[in-house]
């Protein structure tokens, strides 16, 4: 488990070329380059050009450099102040995450425990909650309409990043010969799947994929104004 209040501490002069910060930056920077599978002690080490055996005097295990990494990258998406408009609010939240989800892709695939939370961690948490606070919801309301959110905007930033590189992979390819029909392509011709593949190729494709996320954003709003926000209305 990560050592929050060591890992605060300013880095010693003897070891200033190694520090946490070091350390988490390297490691994030393999996880955008390579995913997060490539992210261990050695291939960190080795991108800073140090031992492997150097990082466990900071970390004791990969989880933990993981958490440490998460720790980092939840402080990117710590949310605006409250306006007092909580669907305005939320949404600006939600940009934010998806923002840095897309910078970040490997950060959807990682859950943390309410144990392994850092400062960053925290200041996210504490920010997106004091945006829901004041509406009327009590803790556990606030914590579950939250989660819903980030739940939300993590799985479909995640599915854009692989989309868009699966689109790239398609262009390489295609540089190379022409592609043969996919299998969507045969699946159509067999009548197997009508519904599948008449949604598939009649959705609308917009060309800002921003797009296609406030629209489904605004489906998880309408369903937490219901589930919370309009509650006195009923």
């Amino acid at each position: 488990m990560v050592n929050w209040e060591k890992v605060a501490q300013p880095a010693k002069a003897a070891r200033a070329a190694l520090s946490y910060e070091v350390i988490a930056t390297a490691a994030i920077e393999v996880a955008d380059a390579q995913g997060l599978d490539a992210v261990t002690m050695r291939k960190v080490a080795e991108h800073i050009g140090a031992g492997a055996m150097s990082l466990y005097r900071y970390v004791d295990s990969r989880d933990d450099l993981i958490t440490l990494m998460v720790d980092r990258v939840s402080a990117e998406a710590t949310a605006p102040p409250p306006t007092g408009d909580w669907r305005a609010d939320l949404t600006a939240a939600a940009h934010r995450i998806r923002q840095v989800t897309l910078r970040h892709p490997w950060l959807a695939r990682h859950a943390l425990n309410a144990e392994d939370f850092g400062p960053g961690t925290l200041a996210m948490t504490e920010s997106t909650l004091a945006l829901l606070d004041g509406h009327g919801l009590d803790s556990g309301e606030m914590l579950d309409a939250w989660r819903t959110l980030l739940a939300f905007v993590q799985g479909h930033a995640f599915a854009e990043a692989r989309r868009h590189e699966a689109r790239q992979r398609r262009a390489d390819e295609s540089e190379t010969g022409a592609p043969g029909p996919s299998f969507l392509d045969k699946a159509a011709e067999s009548g197997e799947y009508p519904l599948s593949t008449r949604a598939l190729r009649e959705a609308p494709r917009p060309t800002d994929p921003r797009d296609a996320f406030d629209r489904r954003l605004g489906h998880v709003l309408d369903g937490l104004a219901q589930a919370f926000f309009e509650r006195g209305r009923r």
